[in-house]
């Protein structure tokens, strides 16, 4: 099941990358443009912490590694699930039934469905700030975790991106809340409340997506990856659960869309 699976994201890949080279100035610029977007916020820690060297205990090193995390899982997650952001507008268009007609499950299909060339860019960043942050010995758990924390950024899409189920039009609901953990995410857990601190390790995720990964990578403890570790498949768990549930609410589109 699993080799079936990843077979088949190889084969949407190939597919995607060789649409992606069809028009590859675009491709190009799309993809330096989010690199160049994303320097710009190292920037601004730079020059941060040129007046504050350390933050609750976090240098310029630390928020580089916290960006190399960031990045890289973002841009996995565009670049393998790219629908994963537009499945409220799947739902709320009614173009989920082409998914429906397919033999794997919908909920897989719908997001290796497209992938998301912006976040090509991301995936380069991140392992440029990698190479500044981390050791070369670092790097497995590095990769694991980046894995941990798309898997968290794809299955928090698709649970807000559900709301469609209930709410009709959830398209402007799930983007901002899904703009709102990438965006909390930017910043390490130290500098927020406790109140804070609870809501981004629960209602939006994202101390786990950025900032535990990044204090595994320079302190590791067992403790944490492995609550890391329950996190990550609570969260998938839960996202297959309120999408299926959400699905035997969906009516089909009144339109017959053709999917090229």
């Amino acid at each position: 099941m699993v080799v079936s699976h990843l077979k088949l994201i190889i084969e949407y890949m190939k597919i995607n990358i060789a649409t992606a080279m069809e028009y590859r100035f675009n491709f190009i610029v799309q993809s330096l443009s989010m690199v160049a977007n994303n320097a710009i916020w190292i920037l601004f820690w730079w020059i941060f912490f040129q007046k504050f060297n350390i933050v609750n205990t976090w240098t310029m090193n630390d928020m580089i590694g916290l960006y190399a995390v960031l990045t890289f899982s973002f841009g996995i997650a565009g670049t393998v699930f790219g629908n994963r952001r537009r499945i409220a507008e799947v739902i709320s268009e009614g173009r989920l039934d082409f998914f429906l007609t397919l033999p794997k499950n919908v909920l897989f299909h719908t997001l290796i469905g497209k992938s998301s060339w912006f976040a090509f860019g991301d995936v380069i960043f991140g392992l440029i700030m990698a190479t500044i942050a981390f050791q070369w010995w670092q790097f497995p758990l590095y990769f694991l975790l980046c894995t941990l924390s798309a898997i968290i950024l794809t299955s928090f899409a698709v649970i807000v991106s559900s709301l469609a189920f209930y709410m009709g039009d959830a398209r402007s609901t799930s983007r901002q809340l899904d703009i709102g953990l990438m965006s909390f995410g930017g910043y390490p857990l130290s500098i927020f409340s406790d109140t804070a601190k609870i809501l981004l390790m629960t209602v939006i995720p994202a101390g786990f997506i950025s900032t535990i990964p990044v204090e595994l990578l320079t302190q590791f403890q067992l403790k944490w990856f492995l609550i890391l570790l329950g996190f990550t498949l609570l969260i998938f768990v839960i996202a297959i659960f309120v999408f299926y549930r959400g699905l035997r609410k969906y009516e089909s589109g009144s339109m017959i869309t053709t999917r090229m």
